[in-house]
């Protein structure tokens, strides 16, 4: 029987067609201190994004660095106001432009 790489019998885990990958215990530090609601501090927003521009100030890593303008590119166009131009009422008729093609 020939399932062409595919596993499609036995308990599926979303690892559709590769073998199970466990995740490296103690590659994270997720101790009980610091997963305590008490010690988390959350920046505001400005904040953060102070802490976001002194990492591109300082960082020498080029795809590091690229990622973050991209973060604070789209940070400083949602903070400048759009220009809003007057509509400018026009004296011709619908007729009057049908002329000029003519």
């Amino acid at each position: 029987m020939s399932t062409h790489g595919l596993r499609t019998t036995g308990t599926h885990t979303g690892n559709f067609g590769y073998a199970k990958v466990k995740g490296k215990p103690g590659e994270l530090d997720l101790t009980k201190e610091i997963l305590n609601k008490e010690n988390l501090r959350i920046p505001g927003r400005d904040d953060a994004f102070t802490k976001l521009v002194q990492a591109y100030n300082t960082t020498t890593d080029a795809r590091l660095k690229a990622g973050l303008w991209e973060i604070l590119k789209r940070r400083k166009a949602t903070l400048q106001q759009r220009e809003v131009k007057p509509s400018v009422a026009t004296d011709t008729t619908h007729w009057d432009l049908i002329k000029l093609t003519r």
